[in-house]
């Protein structure tokens, strides 16, 4: 399973909607359906999507360094 889904699921099991997160983290809820959908395109560069992962882990139940790891390991390549 990659990143999006971990937090679409996470976000499920917490009882969160996308708009739950949103006002959580004051991110757009366009971002958190993007990263949701593991287009991470709209975070403003990798530095920028493992900070907003970072931010929405806790909310959702998931461990910041765990997730920005995973992301890490999944996408050594991305530089939006």
């Amino acid at each position: 399973m990659t990143v999006g889904p971990r937090l679409r699921s996470a976000r499920e099991q917490s009882g969160m909607s996308i708009s739950d997160v949103a006002a959580a983290t004051r991110l757009r809820a366009s971002i958190i359906e993007a990263m949701e959908a593991d287009d991470f395109s709209l975070c403003g560069g990798a530095v920028y999507a493992r900070a907003q992962l970072k931010m929405m882990a806790p909310i959702i139940g998931l461990d910041p360094e765990e997730i920005a790891g995973y992301f890490d390991s999944q996408s050594p390549e991305l530089d939006y």
